[in-house]
């Protein structure tokens, strides 16, 4: 056997695949021009403020879509707390849920409100409530860009009697 012919062989590819590699048209760089745009300024909308405040009386609750039921859980903390916990639990539409808040609503007529973003099951709101009764709302932001009240009640304070 021939030891040049099985040297010149691969050597013979060896330049072809180099040759090919090398050969091939080198993409051009292109660079983007900067464009400018005008930045409007930033305007103020002013939010009205309701001249009473807010009611302390359980409203009608909204029925969630077929297919997405949800359940949320509210409780107080312990027997002799304030804390009010509410706890998003899931459900079939869960997948939809973009949004929960929840809003306490004091005697005196002030409110405090908290809210997850995109909750997942066993996501918890805690709120530190009034040594009276409360009304409790949880408000649901679906996908569909609606937003449901599901739950609208009172808690009571228990006292130490």
């Amino acid at each position: 056997m021939d030891y040049r012919i099985t040297f010149i062989i691969p050597l013979a590819l060896a330049i072809l695949l180099a040759a090919a590699g090398c050969s091939s048209p080198e993409k051009p760089v292109v660079t983007p021009n900067p464009t400018t745009i005008a930045t409007p300024p930033p305007s103020t909308v002013a939010t009205p403020v309701p001249a009473s405040t807010a009611s302390t009386v359980p409203g009608p609750v909204d029925t969630l879509p077929p297919g997405w039921d949800l359940t949320v859980t509210v409780e107080k903390g312990g027997m002799y707390t304030r804390t009010i916990i509410a706890r998003f639990d899931g459900g079939k539409g869960l997948m939809y849920a973009s949004r929960m808040d929840v809003r306490v609503t004091f005697p005196d007529g002030t409110v405090k409100t908290d809210s997850i973003v995109k909750p997942k099951m066993g996501d918890t709101i805690e709120i530190l409530g009034s040594t009276g009764t409360d009304r409790v709302e949880v408000l649901m932001l679906m996908a569909s860009g609606n937003t449901y009240r599901i739950i609208d009640q009172q808690m009571p304070y228990r006292n130490k009697d």
